[in-house]
């Protein structure tokens, strides 16, 4: 007589494994479905199953013995980046649910690492000076064996939170580390593209060295090919895209950086939404066409990110940016007095929410304002305001000696922006507005080049 024919005398340990087979298939399928939806859907369908997540994510933790730990940290991770898009991140008992599994797992002595870059992940969207968020980086890199793959995932997590926090000549040490600790095969298929891209960064962001930010950069770009196939590699090479933007405007070549800028958005929109990098793409597009003297097409981009912004609930780095990048288009159109305006009133935004980042941002755009419009003796003010916010600031942290003396070359980006100056003839096909899919070379042409 077979066991399910046995009646009372069937082993109550196999019924109780049937049922938890069952739990468990029931969990994975549910989850993976979940994920599936997570990474397709956008906008207001995306922010729709922000119940349905929380709602799962609680009743997984309810009953921890069925869960797949390197599944969960899949689905908590993609539950993170929509909640954090939208700014409910609050309401979300993410960090509870985490550490439970990451107890069980220990308990169990199995790996925790992607267990604990989620939760790296969800402290960044709180802060991205967050000390939790470093601990669980630490946590997770102490976890992972050292040249393993996870263990490079962890390196190059840390290296993207060490340039967040203006720690660059740390950032470029760990990156250092992966090449000597990983196989070379490991390293040269796929690894060096994200080590190349938070060099780069690193390099371009502390202005230690553009050529090798440059060279480190393009090199990532080579991985474009493998990315069709692979989200994280997709990400990276939107990255690098977009800082050889920034460095092709450090160089006067706005053709250039409207190009990289418009090649990393179509690799970012191509990886799971995440509305903030889509933010920073429209607010960087704006600025070469600011230079071109493209206004139009410019504003229209500007108020794409000022939306997306508020789509996502942004309250500090974002959003301000974007306000400054009117207050840009403003001088380039002759509103000085309203450009001021606009940067005083971000600069008391900031301020109020201890945003001091955000503050000196803005007294770097007042110093290219006033040097556009040669108002000197006002400089003099401004100067001992940028010197008084940076304290133990992210100039303390970069090298103020280092950073201070590129200041010429920053407010000089800034003012040439702001000027519409070309520094060199430009190719006919370059100069027929923005090559983004909303604007269309044929519209720019029959508009009659750039605005007036």
């Amino acid at each position: 007589m077979s066991a399910e024919m046995a009646g009372d005398g069937a082993s109550p340990s196999w019924a109780a494994r049937l049922r938890a087979g069952r739990r468990e298939r029931y969990w994975k399928t549910s989850t993976m479905l979940l994920l599936r939806d997570m990474e397709d859907l956008k906008g207001r369908e995306l922010r729709g199953k922000i119940k349905d997540l929380i709602f799962w994510c609680d009743s997984s933790v309810a009953d921890p013995e069925v869960i797949d730990a390197e599944l969960f940290a899949d689905f908590v991770d993609g539950m993170c980046r929509v909640v954090g898009n939208y700014g409910v991140i609050d309401g979300v008992a993410v960090e509870p649910a985490l550490r439970r599994i990451i107890d069980l797992q220990e308990s169990r002595r199995d790996t925790t690492t992607k267990l604990w870059l989620t939760l790296a992940r969800f402290r960044s969207m709180i802060s991205l000076e967050d000390d939790r968020r470093e601990e669980a980086l630490n946590a997770a890199l102490e976890s992972a064996p050292v040249g393993s793959a996870l263990w490079a995932e962890s390196v190059l997590a840390k290296a993207w939170y060490l340039n967040d926090i203006s720690r660059y000549g740390d950032a470029l040490r760990i990156v250092g580390r992966l090449r000597q600790a990983i196989p070379q095969e490991l390293y040269d298929g796929y690894y060096a593209c994200g080590a190349d891209t938070m060099a780069g960064v690193a390099l371009f962001t502390s202005f230690r060295d553009l050529g090798a930010a440059r060279q480190k950069l393009t090199r990532a770009c080579t991985f474009s090919k493998e990315a069709d196939d692979d989200v994280q590699l997709r990400r990276w090479t939107a990255t690098a895209h977009h800082y050889l933007g920034r460095i092709a405007e450090v160089d006067r070549d706005y053709p250039e950086a409207l190009a990289r800028y418009v090649q990393g958005h179509a690799l970012q929109t191509r990886c799971p939404e995440e509305l903030q990098s889509i933010a920073f793409i429209h607010l960087r597009m704006s600025e070469p066409l600011i230079a071109l003297g493209y206004f139009d097409e410019a504003e229209d981009h500007l108020r794409t990110a000022a939306q997306v912004c508020s789509d996502y609930a942004d309250y500090s780095s974002g959003r301000l940016q974007v306000q400054l990048g009117f207050a840009t288009l403003d001088v380039a159109k002759g509103r000085t007095g309203f450009a001021l305006q606009t940067i005083d009133a971000t600069r008391n935004e900031a301020r109020a929410i201890g945003y001091w980042r955000g503050e000196l941002l803005c007294l770097g755009y007042k110093c290219a304002v006033l040097l556009r419009t040669r108002s000197v003796l006002r400089l003099v003010p401004v100067l001992l305001d940028i010197i008084m916010t940076m304290r133990g600031g992210e100039l303390g942290r970069g090298n103020a000696a280092r950073l201070l003396l590129r200041l010429p070359t920053v407010l000089g980006v800034a003012v040439r922006r702001m000027s519409f100056r070309p520094s060199r003839p430009l190719q006919p096909a370059t100069t027929t507005g923005c090559p983004c899919r909303v604007h269309t070379p044929a519209d720019a042409v029959a508009a009659g080049g750039p605005s007036a």
